[in-house]
């Protein structure tokens, strides 16, 4: 319980200081929501100044972010200084196809990237392992924009299979997951593969053998629990990569999730929406970090022991 409530903590105040540094960062950075509002050459500078008084704009920063988090915590999330939609609007409008993208590739990186992982350490030299192994490592060395490039040009433009933008279909689905779950979907293969092997050699499988315990069963149950250690580490990190690549996916695949709200959000300078998505795409990769660490935990009680005398 100690470890669970440390990392809680952890998760807490690493989203305090995320939320201090991007809103900040916001209001450094050059340019104004203003010139995303009005045209600066023909409108009154006192129809500006209005605007930004009544927006709060002229408040010195610490207000404004005071404002902001006390807001924040009594559920009003802020309005768009550009659409005048609210920030709850258009975060109900966008999670949907954030949280669609993000699960369908995290089925395909560990639903399909662990059986193979397994099935190619139990086929060890075959043809299937060696093909697993080649085919891994050519997606692993080919950036996911690139992969997206090139997908699109094959399956989209010449062959015609696949819609390319847009999110009206299930079809609009498969090349942005197949995209973002590339890369990570190749390392848990190879990463499981490795993990696996070691087990499988492992004093307890002999034991196990010796026991009369079938193949099967120490394969599936005592092997692969022994293995999930490195895979559960290394989804910790794939799940942080996930949600960064899913901004970029999202773009070039005109996907409308939360990413592209925020990249179109920073480039109108729109402070509410930044902020708010922002702080919800930094909350869910500490969260998941930290739901990582605790599953770790009950997997290999080293991870809590350490974490607690820590």
């Amino acid at each position: 319980m100690k470890f669970v409530l440390t990392r809680l903590c952890y998760a807490v105040v690493i989203i305090v200081l995320v939320s201090i540094v991007t809103f900040y960062s916001m209001h450094a950075s050059p340019g104004s929501v203003v010139s995303s509002v009005f045209n600066l050459a023909t409108t009154p500078h006192s129809v500006i100044v209005a605007y930004e008084r009544r927006h709060g704009l002229l408040d010195p920063l610490p207000v404004q972010y005071w404002h902001f988090m006390t807001g924040l915590l009594s559920g009003n999330f802020g309005t768009s200084l550009v659409s005048n939609l609210s920030v709850k609007t258009i975060v109900a409008n966008s999670a949907g196809y954030t949280a669609l993208l993000a699960g369908s590739a995290f089925v395909l990186i560990f639903g399909v990237g662990i059986p193979i992982g397994v099935l190619a350490a139990i086929k060890r030299d075959s043809w299937f392992d060696r093909g697993v192994r080649a085919f891994s490592s050519i997606v692993l060395a080919i950036p996911n924009f690139v992969l997206g490039i090139i997908l699109i040009l094959v399956l989209g433009i010449h062959l015609h299979v696949l819609p390319v933008a847009g999110a009206g279909s299930f079809s609009n689905l498969v090349l942005p997951a197949i995209v973002l779950a590339a890369a990570e979907w190749s390392l848990t293969v190879r990463v499981t593969r490795t993990s696996f092997l070691e087990q499988l050699s492992a004093d307890f499988t002999r034991t196990l053998r010796a026991r009369g315990v079938s193949e099967r069963r120490i394969q599936w149950r005592h092997v692969l629990r022994n293995s999930m250690g490195p895979i559960i580490s290394l989804g910790i990190i794939e799940v942080r990569n996930l949600l960064g690549y899913t901004l970029i996916v999202e773009v070039i695949f005109r996907w409308p999730g939360l990413g592209t709200e925020l990249v179109q959000s920073v480039l109108q300078r729109d402070y509410d929406v930044t902020e708010v998505l922002s702080l919800l795409l930094a909350a869910a990769v500490v969260l998941a970090s930290a739901f990582g660490d605790i599953a770790l935990s009950l997997v290999d009680p080293r991870v809590r022991v350490t974490g607690e005398h820590g």
